[in-house]
């Protein structure tokens, strides 16, 4: 599995993230008026992809840090390392759950 996408991913997310706040206090600054709804769901959008996309980035460094430091011959490790990607998928599926879980809430908060 290559990190790659999801480093562009999570970097682009982050810097849109900042970019989002900062143009928007310049345009609210102006005195145009913004929907907050749009604002709060652009922003929790852009906190979700960062969410998911550093799942894979954060285990592919601790295998390595864990190799580096003399730890790959430990069984766990070898274990995140074959099956790195199940292991993202499952951490995933958690937060899918948690997510879908947590959903009337967020949309109660949202649209009150």
């Amino acid at each position: 599995m290559s990190i790659k996408i999801y480093v562009i991913i999570l970097a682009s997310c982050f810097a849109l993230l900042i970019g989002w706040a900062v143009v928007g206090g310049m345009i609210e600054s102006s005195g145009v008026k913004i929907d907050p709804i749009t604002i709060q769901v652009i922003a929790f959008i852009l906190f979700l992809a960062i969410g998911f996309a550093i799942v894979p980035v954060m285990i592919r460094l601790f295998i390595r840090g864990q190799i580096k430091i003399g730890n790959g011959d430990r069984a766990v490790i070898k274990f995140l390392q074959a099956h790195e990607q199940k292991v993202v998928h499952c951490i995933w599926g958690f937060y899918a759950l948690g997510l879908i879980y947590l959903l009337p809430a967020i949309k109660e908060d949202l649209f009150k």
